[in-house]
């Protein structure tokens, strides 16, 4: 049997298997994931705008600074929320490892609005190429079938899987809600993989539980979330080559 087709007959066990522990998380992930995204957010959205104002040597009580302002907000609320969102996760945790559930959290105003626009650009696709010829859809083509694509925007949700092993080792960022899984098995991605949870206490008893459920696995105790690549587990490969 391949390693592939044995990591998806484990896959589907997991699935079946009793749940042990149940979590959820709603952010991002990270202490430091949250005001990374919202300054890149920052520095997108209020780019074009303030190089406009400079550029057109805009007053700042006009209506071209309004409009600038307009565009601004629109476009740190559109980066942060549509390309950078939280995310809501659902974690199960079995005696062979972790299955959870992964959605981008954006308001289900935000998928009107762009189904909204999108029926929109078709419409006007279609009255341009009636008024000026077909010829019109060279140019307009990929706006077109851009347009029929997201007319059926919606939620996303995505399945996730962590196998756990005797040779699993679980990394646990200190003063923070991080675990990180990795396993000798470095061919099979299935084996490793980070998680959240919500507060520190959380992560403790999801900690207790799994030494309860992995006795023999390995926990380490890290100040970074890099620090885990200087654990042999990493190094594996390295050491076969040297023997």
């Amino acid at each position: 049997m391949t390693s592939n087709k044995k990591t998806e007959i484990l896959k589907e066990q997991l699935d079946k298997s009793k749940v042990e522990y149940y979590w959820e998380f709603s952010g991002i992930g990270g202490k430091y994931s949250g005001p990374i995204r919202l300054v890149v957010a920052l520095f997108i959205g209020l780019f074009l705008p303030v190089f406009l104002m400079v550029v057109e040597d805009t007053p700042i009580w006009s209506s071209g600074s309004l409009f600038c302002f307009t565009l601004a907000t629109m476009g740190f609320l559109m980066t942060r929320y549509l390309f950078f969102p939280d995310k809501h996760r659902c974690y199960h945790l079995t005696s062979l490892g972790i299955h959870y559930t992964e959605k981008d959290v954006i308001p289900e105003a935000a998928y009107k609005v762009v189904r909204g626009i999108s029926w929109v650009g078709i419409a006007v696709c279609i009255i341009t190429g009636f008024m000026l010829g077909p010829l019109t859809f060279v140019g307009a083509g990929g706006f077109a079938l851009m347009s029929f694509g997201m007319t059926n925007f919606r939620p996303k949700i995505d399945q996730y899987y962590i196998l756990i092993s005797e040779r699993t080792v679980v990394f646990d960022l200190e003063n923070d809600g991080v675990l990180s899984f990795e396993a000798a098995e470095q061919d099979v991605h299935a084996y490793g993989g980070d998680i959240y949870t919500m507060t520190v206490d959380q992560k403790q008893e999801l900690l207790s539980t799994l030494r309860s459920l992995f006795p023999s696995i390995e926990f380490v105790k890290i100040k970074r979330l890099k620090d885990q690549y200087k654990h042999p587990v990493y190094h594996q490969e390295e050491e076969k080559a040297t023997e």
